[in-house]
């Protein structure tokens, strides 16, 4: 056990108070492994919003920012970019700025900004998250995002990967969330085919690719942190 870690999962995402040292937000499908891939591809950060109409008026001010997100799995209206990381491709990112809005992980990551330090998981940049955790000490609070308010296995079952990696547990949650990853028995991909319905969701509107990309495991070495009301690479 690293000594004075303590890991706490919400397998939905709470709003976050101050005396949490470390919130790890989680949007496997797929918003926290499209950041993921942004920042790896050059992207110079990624600010999440809540509104489509707040996003529009940030461009306003400032024309050069990229437009991405998603309603239902799919573009918005009008954004430059959706929430699939095959679209952010280094000659689309680099050196942009992006303001992001998705159903589900953006508003887990805006929940989390009470909390002293942010970072964002998937299972694409899943060592980078267990080497801070190793070397972390205080309360760390895992936002796991779900989908449309209601729990999602994917985003859980990273969570109990990430927390099987320590032996302490502060809430019953965790400790559930090692279960469903022993359960997975090793087979990330298959699991989330065969068990999540976000999954199957975004596969039957044309995201199997996404689906299948997104359970690669280290596929960056990317940390993304929260830095003046965004994600940069850390």
């Amino acid at each position: 056990m690293v000594k004075g870690l303590e890991l706490y999962v919400n397998p939905l995402p709470l709003e976050l108070e101050e005396d949490v040292d470390l919130a790890v937000v989680i949007d496997v499908l797929r918003a926290t492994s499209t950041i993921v891939s942004a920042l790896a591809h050059g992207a110079k950060k990624v600010l999440p919003v809540s509104t489509i109409s707040e996003a529009f008026a940030l461009r306003e001010r400032e024309p050069d920012l990229l437009l991405a997100g998603e309603r239902g799995g799919l573009k918005i209206e009008g954004f430059d970019l959706g929430n699939s990381p095959f679209e952010y491709d280094e000659e689309t990112v680099s050196t942009r700025e992006i303001v992001m809005t998705t159903s589900n992980g953006t508003t887990a990551a805006l929940k989390s900004r009470r909390a002293r330090a942010i970072v964002a998981a998937s299972f694409l940049n899943f060592s980078s998250v267990i080497s801070l955790l190793r070397e972390f000490s205080g309360k760390v609070a895992i936002q796991c995002a779900g989908s449309g308010g209601e729990f999602s296995i994917e985003d859980f079952l990273l969570a109990g990967a990430i927390v099987s990696d320590f032996e302490h547990c502060a809430n019953d949650a965790c400790r559930a969330a090692k279960i469903v990853f022993r359960e997975a028995g090793g087979s990330i991909r298959s699991f989330i085919e065969e068990n999540c319905g976000h999954a199957k969701k975004l596969s039957s509107i044309g995201f199997a690719e996404d689906v299948a990309f997104c359970a690669r495991i280290d596929m960056y070495n990317v940390l993304p942190v929260w830095s003046e009301n965004g994600f940069v690479r850390g």
